[in-house]
């Protein structure tokens, strides 16, 4: 299938050097610079041994292989293989500098600082970022973007890629700015062509100032912000990114002291354009607390499904030793044992999981205690509520019964 290498250039990226072969390809070139204008190709010379990313031109499309396409995929137009060699060139740069995370997010500069938005299925992420690019903010990317350690988001300087057709419900300001900025196109795919002054270039940092949650709601009337506990980003962050090679509990040392000063918000909207002026207005004033009020442990949606104990179950139960509990704001993220996987207790769970730390206590004390301190709320909703909670602790080893005294 493949030519002779006769016909091949070899190309180098900045973070990344000798990196990509083309044979037979050159049309492809212009494709992956306007796709990826601020992190631009240089022809070097042919390397001794070939690069990990190869592609060949055949009549009718490309060939590519790469590490994570070992058989090789064949690829039909040249915009749906700039798609999968820059994938694998993002691939590679995180692979490259271990000491960063990759971010499955979109990120926008607003007053010096990222705002990030984590991935969130169909929510239009990267519509999200062509909006704040046409409302005037310089993005740093729709869909991967490294974290330093220190918190601070690096670009990767390609541009966004909005799936085609655009939804003819996009505001007239958001697709004119969409047509000005035509970038390559498929009948899937298209690349927004932004400059230097929209579209940080690759390398460049900005400290991360806010995480945002996005949630599009056609029945929203107007763009919500909402304050969210610290915990709804950590564990956004721990779902929304590429670093397979480390365990949960190296992930949340790598977040834990980041997210802790990072507010976290949910922002609703049904207008991407109106969701991006709203938010570069009013993101200074958006509230960065919010008060420890009951909310059910379920929601906190961390913990395996398990079956409830029956509420009426009379045994004492007490709190286990855990190798490491990191708490966020009014939640807690705990990890049994070393190497385990990480539980997310909200404001509810984590009281009951301190109550029971400090005496073993049976469903029914413990509902009692808990009704006394967050009124007003049922004790018939908080004993359901715990006899679910602690079949759930039980289940991973949070918790143990207390031997009756013979």
């Amino acid at each position: 299938m493949m030519t002779s290498d006769a016909e091949a250039v070899d190309y180098a990226l900045t973070g990344l050097g000798p990196c990509i072969r083309l044979v037979n390809a050159q049309p492809l070139l212009p494709v992956l610079q306007a796709a990826m204008p601020g992190w631009p190709l240089t022809p070097c010379p042919l390397q001794p041994n070939k690069p990990d990313i190869c592609v060949w031109q055949q009549e009718e499309g490309f060939w590519q292989q790469a590490p994570a396409l070992p058989k090789g995929m064949w690829l039909e137009t040249p915009v749906s293989t700039a798609c999968s060699v820059i994938a694998d060139m993002s691939g590679a740069y995180l692979r490259q500098h271990p000491a960063y995370i990759g971010l499955h997010c979109g990120a926008a500069e607003i007053d010096g600082q990222l705002v990030i938005f984590p991935e969130s299925h169909r929510a239009g992420k990267s519509t999200l970022t062509c909006a704040f690019a046409a409302a005037g903010y310089r993005v740093f990317g729709d869909d991967v973007v490294a974290l330093t350690p220190q918190g601070k988001g690096v670009s990767l300087g390609v541009a966004p890629r909005l799936r085609l057709p655009l939804p003819t419900t996009i505001a007239n300001e958001l697709q004119d700015f969409i047509h000005r900025h035509r970038g390559p196109s498929d009948d899937r795919y298209g690349y927004v062509a932004l400059d230097e002054t929209l579209l940080a270039r690759h390398g460049e940092q900005c400290p991360v100032g806010a995480i945002i949650l996005i949630d599009r709601d056609n029945s929203v009337a107007r763009p919500q912000l909402t304050s969210l506990q610290h915990g709804e980003g950590l564990w956004q962050l721990l779902k929304q990114n590429f670093a397979d090679t480390l365990s949960d509990q190296e992930l949340i040392d790598k977040f834990w002291p980041l997210v802790q000063r990072m507010p976290c918000f949910l922002l609703r909207y049904s207008d991407a354009y109106e969701a991006a002026a709203f938010v570069g207005r009013e993101l200074k004033e958006a509230l960065h607390t919010q008060p420890a009020t009951y909310t059910s442990p379920s929601q906190a949606a961390a913990m395996p499904e398990a079956a409830a104990l029956d509420r009426n179950d009379l045994r004492q139960w007490r709190a286990r030793p855990t190798a490491h509990e990191y708490p966020l704001g009014d939640e807690l993220f705990v990890i049994v044992e070393e190497g385990g996987e990480i539980h997310r207790m909200n404001v509810t769970s984590r009281a009951a999981w301190a109550l029971l730390q400090h005496e073993a206590l049976t469903i029914e004390e413990l509902s009692q205690t808990l009704v006394a301190f967050f009124m007003p709320v049922s004790l018939e909703q908080v004993r359901s509520d715990m006899a679910e909670l602690l079949g759930q602790f039980l289940a991973v080893g949070l918790i143990e019964p207390v031997a009756s005294a013979s």
